[in-house]
């Protein structure tokens, strides 16, 4: 497996199992996250097979910052997500998401298995580029028990999306077969283009028409930009007041609902406990290099943090000071000597 995702990444591939003693609580790029809801996030690989251009986490094969890639072993994955899963109270929304391609992972369908077995399943929904979908891929999903699709289409310009995919071998013509045939499925479809301000417009408008004639749910995202993201040099992003006040806009043109309040499946939920406070000193065991250069993973108290500007050995006790706890995702400073 390692050996196959090397060559299509060409930097390494960290496999996260039981025996790596990394735990998959405290990061936000890989393992599960708890942001205080009745949706748990489902993150089981860094790995993706394209390259955005204007990708807010700098995931795919021409990653600037990112020489490490990290996949989830399923079973270690599953057992966590149980403890979890209890500990929340059960009644929750997975939502199969990545800082990559959740396609890409080679257990998905054993991973969706999986999580339908836990009691109580509200809804299991997925985030894909939709390169790597096939009809065989889609059929096997909806046995599994997966419930909602978003797929991220960007343009219906051939050229144009290839651009924003940042690949030549982004089929367009493939994903909207794929569309096509998924939208007389039971599997809940949602178109989710990124709309970058003066590089995808008329783009956006001719996505939001496709979608009204062709019966399909199309929901909006609002171009991001962080330290690590890559960047559309002739766009900005816009606050949110103006984002939604153009989506208000194109609904009065086009006669379609763009603005949407929360799924009903989505609701506020006491989070698990957060294990340690902004400010805390404590020693922790690095059990992984990081996903950015200069970082490394430690572990402590059973959550994962992420310690930059480090460049310790797996195996190492490190002194650290937590600067971040938000939503369990936890980042330390080292404390040098």
């Amino acid at each position: 497996m390692q050996t196959i995702q090397e060559e299509k990444q060409e930097n390494k591939v960290v496999l996260i199992d039981k025996k790596s003693k990394i735990p998959l609580v405290g990061s936000v790029f890989i393992g599960i996250l708890d942001r205080g809801s009745s949706l748990l996030q489902v993150r089981a690989t860094t790995l993706c097979n394209m390259s955005c251009q204007f990708c807010s986490t700098d995931a795919g094969i021409n990653s600037k910052f990112h020489k490490t890639n990290f996949i989830v072993d399923p079973d270690y994955l599953l057992e966590e997500l149980r403890k979890v899963s209890e500990e929340k109270g059960y009644n929750l929304h997975y939502n199969i998401d990545s800082v990559g391609e959740p396609t890409s992972y080679l257990y998905l369908i054993e991973l969706i298995k999986g999580i339908r077995k836990i009691p109580d399943v509200l809804k299991i929904s997925m985030q894909t580029n939709g390169t790597l979908l096939s009809k065989e891929l889609i059929n096997n999903l909806i046995h599994a028990g997966l419930d909602r699709l978003n797929i991220s289409v960007h343009s219906l310009d051939s050229l144009k999306a290839k651009m924003l995919f940042g690949s030549d071998n982004y089929n367009l013509e493939k994903v909207i077969e794929i569309i096509n045939y998924i939208k007389n499925t039971k599997l809940e479809l949602w178109l989710t283009p990124v709309w970058i301000p003066k590089i995808n417009d008329e783009d956006i408008i001719k996505l939001i028409k496709f979608a009204k004639q062709h019966s399909i749910n199309i929901g909006l995202q609002k171009y991001e930009t962080y330290r690590y993201s890559r960047k559309m040099k002739k766009s900005r992003e816009l606050n949110y007041w103006k984002f939604y006040n153009q989506l208000e806009k194109w609904e009065k043109e086009f006669n379609i609902k763009l603005k949407f309040k929360n799924d009903p499946t989505i609701i506020k939920r006491k989070s698990i406990p957060t294990v340690m406070d902004v400010n805390d000193k404590l020693q922790a065991v690095v059990v992984s290099k990081g996903w950015l250069s200069d970082q490394v993973i430690a572990a402590a108290r059973e959550r994962a943090i992420t310690v930059n500007n480090c460049n310790s050995n797996i195996h190492d006790k490190i002194n650290i000071k937590i600067i971040e706890n938000k939503n369990n995702i936890y980042l330390a400073e080292l404390i040098r000597k």
